[in-house]
């Protein structure tokens, strides 16, 4: 009997150190962020549970936050993704690890095998492309659709030795019959995937460890694409550029995402020589041309050369060396991660936006084409007014325009774990209360703030219907700097000229 109770208190020892072990390895983490955050005088982001509504997708981002900014998660997560790739070859969700260190986009290899339904989703491509279209027609403007192939689609020797090259290029074995069916709708589709894969023979034409293709390959098919359009009576060729040379180097955006621990010998940053295109005639760099007959819309694979926050230069990208292969002027909408939809937007934002357009040049990834979350919204683009136009809002100089509104529509800002990029501006509708300096002409308003930074979800992104702001405010074309970067907007505000807000600060419903 003795025996039975020394087995059971030794089994009850043995219990309680296993709970009180759990009850550790559960606490260490939370304990050491709470000491972290209140050493270096940080939010308590456990508080931040109670600062929004508890929906399903509310509780899903607060988790994902508290994921994100855990010191320990921010320590460990790194090695063992180092330990991931360098021992078993193994990325993550984004990065797709290929041979002798080439790396991949995991959605552009999702594109190759994705059902047929994808292409004719309800909210898909099929009825927005069309409709675009249909619109350019009324206003006598022609449409050049350019779907850009993921680097999977051009290299996939680097994924496997099996794929037998004779093939072609491997893509999505819908897309030929997709692309047909909008041919026989009588619109242009400019498929270069042939293109670049051929041209792959002579040149790198996509970059290692990113997403996009290199500076040959960009020039490679504005060469083609310029050709085509030569031949028809769409522009004058009334500009000369040169070209000037210089190196960058970069690791790479799929790189980036891997988010290795910088360990020497791991992966190595590439050298490329890029060429600025430089206009003749004032010896600065090529600058877009609203009054352009041409317009080109388009995402990243514009703006990989165009803007230096990117990483790998500036003013040399797809746009500017097609401007120099037509020796014309250019008019570009290029905003990251933008393609299907938000160029477009922005492009029906602009006061008789066609008037004297010729051609719209409409580049997008064709991921775009099947991945389900990729936003494709059908936007109307008036004819041009007859009236004359409102004045655009007038903001003092050396004085601000400073309004009171109250927010009408909230867009959604993606979660930063879903998208590629750490920056996103979101559009904000209010209606207008008081304007308490300088003047804004219009009882609504369409605000611009930060959505998102370093990969963070700014409080914008939580801003809710009814709340007051009190806002500074100047027009948003006077930030160039901020064209290229990713967009939330679910306004379908396509008349209100869009703000940017320079400050801002809650108010109370009585002031």
């Amino acid at each position: 009997m003795s025996q039975v109770i020394e087995v059971k208190s030794k089994n009850r020892r043995i219990a309680i150190i296993i709970i009180v072990c759990f009850i550790i390895i559960i606490s260490i983490v939370p304990i050491i962020q709470l000491l972290y955050e209140l050493s270096f005088d940080k939010a308590l982001q456990e508080f931040d549970l109670f600062k929004r509504t508890p929906t399903v997708a509310n509780l899903r981002s607060y988790e994902d936050t508290l994921e994100d900014n855990s010191v320990v998660a921010k320590t460990i997560r790194p090695w063992y993704q180092w330990v991931s790739t360098f021992l078993i070859n193994q990325g993550n969700a984004e990065a797709v690890i290929g041979k002798d260190g080439w790396l991949f986009y995991r959605p552009s290899l999702d594109y190759i095998i994705s059902p047929e339904e994808n292409f004719y989703r309800e909210f898909g491509p099929k009825a927005v492309i069309i409709a675009f279209n249909e619109t350019l027609k009324e206003q006598d403007v022609q449409l050049i659709l350019l779907p850009m192939p993921g680097k999977a689609s051009i290299y996939p020797e680097y994924l496997s030795d099996r794929y037998d090259e004779s093939l072609g290029p491997p893509v999505n074995p819908h897309a030929p019959e997709f692309f047909q069916m909008l041919r026989s709708k009588g619109i242009h589709v400019f498929d270069p995937a042939d293109i670049l894969w051929q041209g792959k023979v002579e040149s790198q034409v996509y970059l290692t460890q990113d997403t996009h293709w290199s500076p040959d390959g960009l020039k490679l098919v504005a060469n083609h694409l310029a050709e085509l359009i030569k031949t028809k009576n769409w522009f004058t060729s009334d500009k000369s550029y040169y070209l000037q040379s210089y190196q960058v180097k970069r690791y790479g955006d799929i790189y980036d995402m891997l988010n290795l621990p910088d360990v020497k010998g791991s992966y190595n940053p590439w050298e490329i020589i890029v060429e600025k295109v430089i206009d003749s005639d004032t010896g600065k760099p090529f600058e877009p041309d609203q009054s352009s007959p041409i317009v080109l819309l388009g995402d990243s694979f514009v703006n990989i050369y165009s803007h230096k926050e990117m990483g790998w230069g500036e003013n040399s990208g797809f746009g500017e060396h097609l401007a120099d292969q037509l020796g014309a002027s250019l008019d570009i909408i290029a905003i990251n991660d933008g393609g299907p939809t938000t160029t477009r937007e922005t492009l029906a934002r602009r006061p008789d936006a066609l008037v004297g357009k010729k051609l719209v040049i409409w580049q997008f990834a064709t991921r775009d084409l099947t991945k389900m979350d990729s936003q494709w919204k059908i936007v109307d683009i008036p004819m041009p007014k007859i009236q004359p136009q409102p004045e655009k809002p007038v903001v003092e100089e050396d004085d601000s325009t400073v309004v009171k509104a109250e927010v009408l529509i909230v867009s959604n800002v993606p979660d930063p774990n879903q998208v590629a990029y750490s920056e996103c501006l979101t559009y904000i509708k209010y209606r207008v209360i008081l304007v308490e300096q300088g003047s804004y002409n219009g009882e609504e308003l369409l605000a611009v703030f930060w959505g998102m930074k370093s990969s963070k979800l700014m409080p914008p992104a939580s801003f809710k219907v009814g709340q007051r702001h009190r806002l500074v405010i100047e027009p948003f074309d006077e930030h160039p700097e901020l064209s290229h970067i990713m967009q939330a907007d679910d306004t379908e505000d396509y008349e209100n000229i869009p703000m940017w807000v320079v400050e801002y600060s809650s108010i109370d419903e009585n002031e």
